[in-house]
């Protein structure tokens, strides 16, 4: 094929329509019309021969050509994008950036506050999208420039490549509605056994509290789940619940949602969260800045 017959705009829109497989989903992203953009993948086959995208229900469903295409196509748009289009400065007064980041609920408000002090350039903007699958998958198509995860989930082989930079460390407490009838401050197997647990789940169990403290070797009676870590010292009051808390969060709201801070007697894993990057971003001048606004958040000690 002469590359000089190849329309590289239609390029980018198959590397959309093989994320996607779905042609409305496509032409939102690529800012679009459907019309538009189902003319375009007839051109993507008639170039190259290939139907690509056949229907499968209510998806399409790459053709073995299309799968083999997904991930040079990726590499050589990141190529074109970073070493031919990308400005070799950035000036976060003048350029203009989104940048989207992914991360959980808990770290969404430490990251958000390092990103905006001292004020947000007019023309950058962060996008912050929660942990979930969806996420995760945006993350490997390096549609997010910056994730913030649990040390856990970077266990998985898709990370091996990544870089990663220790952003938020924190310990477990226990805490109760300052009402609550057990009377004091410590947090003993047999204030768990004895008071249900309200835990908290996210997008990987390995964060429930249940299961850490099953993990210590701790039997727990489960009263009740969230899946938003925020509703955790608040759905304590008025009842007999117990929950753990990152002690940095539990201090700082103590007083406002009026909880009791239980210091655990038995040891439990350390709460630890990373920003993660791909490789590729370490020299864009933009990314640079972008992870110079995060500092590493450390633990607040019990005295403080």
């Amino acid at each position: 094929m002469d590359l000089r017959r190849v329309d590289l705009n239609l390029l980018v829109v198959l590397d959309v329509l093989l994320s996607e497989r779905n042609v409305t989903r496509a032409a939102r992203r690529l800012n679009m019309s459907q019309p538009a953009t189902s003319t375009a993948l007839a051109r993507l086959r008639k170039q190259l021969g290939d139907p690509l995208l056949v229907k499968s229900g209510r998806t399409l469903r790459p053709t073995a050509r299309a799968q083999a295409l997904v991930e040079p196509l990726r590499a050589a748009l990141r190529t074109l994008e970073q070493s031919v289009l990308a400005s070799p400065d950035f000036d976060p007064a003048t350029d203009t950036r989104t940048f989207t980041l992914l991360t959980g609920d808990y770290a969404e408000v430490s990251l958000l506050r390092m990103l905006v002090r001292g004020g947000t350039p007019a023309n950058i903007r962060y996008d912050l999208r929660p942990l979930s699958a969806a996420g995760l998958e945006a993350f490997h198509r390096f549609e997010v420039d910056l994730a913030v995860l649990p040390e856990h989930l970077l266990e998985a082989p898709q990370f091996a490549t990544c870089r990663r930079r220790p952003v938020l460390s924190d310990r477990f407490v226990g805490a109760v509605w300052s009402g609550h009838p057990y009377p004091g401050t410590d947090l003993t197997r047999e204030v768990l056994a004895r008071y249900p647990l309200l835990s908290y789940v996210q997008y990987a169990d390995e964060t429930n509290p249940a299961r850490a403290l099953l993990r210590a070797g701790i039997v727990t009676r489960t009263g009740a789940t969230t899946g938003n870590v925020a509703v955790l010292p608040y759905a304590l009051q008025n009842t007999s619940l117990v929950t753990l808390l990152p002690e940095r969060m539990a201090r700082h709201i103590a007083d406002v949602a009026s909880l009791r801070i239980l210091e655990p007697t038995f040891p439990l894993p350390p709460l630890r969260q990373f920003a993660v990057w791909h490789a590729e971003r370490d020299t864009d001048p933009a990314h640079i800045w972008l992870r110079s606004r995060i500092d590493p958040i450390t633990p607040v000690h019990a005295t403080a």
